[in-house]
């Protein structure tokens, strides 16, 4: 499963403390690690610092402070709305809930690190197809290809209720670079049209190479996402107290409604 969310401009402090502090501040957590292809380009590697993730999601050079490209502001247009500057885009991959069970319960980190070359197997085909940006020319719009994305990957262990939940925050900056050297906005359209797609991808692989490795048998397809054949269904009730939660809450909106 995938879900894309915006990140905006003006919350770059409250999101970078986010990641890089309060995610991984959790007995077992890890701090994020930078990928993509611009990262290098900005001098960035290894752990991802708030310092410097603040600095990106609010338009600056990570290293230098230098602005890069126009400044990210929100501003009001003719009718008196705020448009909000967008910082970035947050893609969270999850696992399906026998996968994060069997790792909770067994401490197998082979199932973590399929997890992973599932994540930057999206990672690579988000930058491949999704990393180009906008300029205008003669009157319609040409999308010209950048030097790739910046990105911080952060994985996680549980949910917010503290159940086994093996899932994954990339977390996109909106800045890219074309190779003239020039700093613009990235053309989110192809993450967000496509995020389906991305979802898909990250399940397919991750299928592989759990089976290659452990030779599970999964159960048959839903929606792209499949469960391990053998782990109880009440098992996973009990470690689903997240879903449980937000069932309760909309069926009480949609009796409110």
């Amino acid at each position: 499963m995938i879900r894309v969310t915006t990140l905006y401009a003006s919350g770059a402090g409250v999101s970078a403390a986010y990641y890089t502090g309060y995610l991984t501040q959790a007995d077992g957590e890890r701090p994020g690690v930078w990928a993509g292809s611009q990262a290098a380009g900005l001098g960035l590697s290894g752990e991802v610092t708030t310092e410097a993730l603040e600095a990106l999601l609010s338009g600056h050079h990570p290293t230098t402070g230098m602005q890069l490209g126009c400044v990210l502001a929100d501003r009001v247009d003719k009718h008196g709305h705020t448009i909000k500057a967008v910082a970035g885009f947050d893609a969270t991959l999850s696992a399906p809930k026998s996968l994060s069970v069997l790792w909770g319960l067994t401490g197998d980190d082979g199932f973590a690190e399929c997890h992973d070359v599932a994540v930057n197997a999206v990672v690579a085909m988000v930058e491949k197809y999704g990393s180009t940006t906008r300029i205008r020319s003669n009157g319609g719009r040409l999308h010209p290809e950048t030097q790739g994305l910046t990105v911080g990957v952060f994985r996680q262990s549980t949910s917010r209720a503290d159940d086994p939940q093996l899932h994954t925050h990339v977390v996109i900056s909106a800045k890219v670079q074309t190779v003239d050297g020039r700093w613009l906005a990235l053309n989110a359209l192809t993450l967000k049209k496509y995020q389906q797609a991305f979802g898909y991808l990250y399940q397919s692989v991750l299928r592989a190479e759990v089976t290659a490795r452990f030779g599970v048998v999964f159960a048959p397809i839903v929606k792209g996402q499949a469960e391990i054949v053998g782990v109880p269904t009440e098992l996973l009730g009990q470690f689903s107290k997240r879903s449980e939660e937000i069932e309760v809450a909309m069926d009480a909106k949609l009796a409110d409604f």
